[in-house]
């Protein structure tokens, strides 16, 4: 069977490797973890972000929340002077 000029067989060996390319980027970048911003930091999750912005309290004298993005994901975190 041929599909745009490519038999079906051929193409497959194609995908695949695009598969791999894909799945090994994928595993590359999760597994280095999102660094915090800087020391005293830890991470919250997105409603306790959420949650401070709509009270304005993203920053305050003990602490203050930050959010950092990475391509296609963003971090939460709550750093301590």
């Amino acid at each position: 069977m041929r599909v745009h000029g490519l038999t079906f067989l051929a193409a497959k060996p194609k995908i695949s490797a695009i598969a791999t390319v894909l799945m090994a980027a994928i595993a590359s970048s999760s597994a280095s973890a999102q660094q915090p911003p800087r020391e005293n930091c830890v991470a919250v999750s997105k409603g306790e972000y959420d949650s401070a912005s709509r009270t304005n309290r993203l920053s305050n004298r003990v602490g203050s929340y930050v959010r950092t993005r990475r391509l296609w994901r963003r971090y939460y975190w709550y750093c301590r002077p």
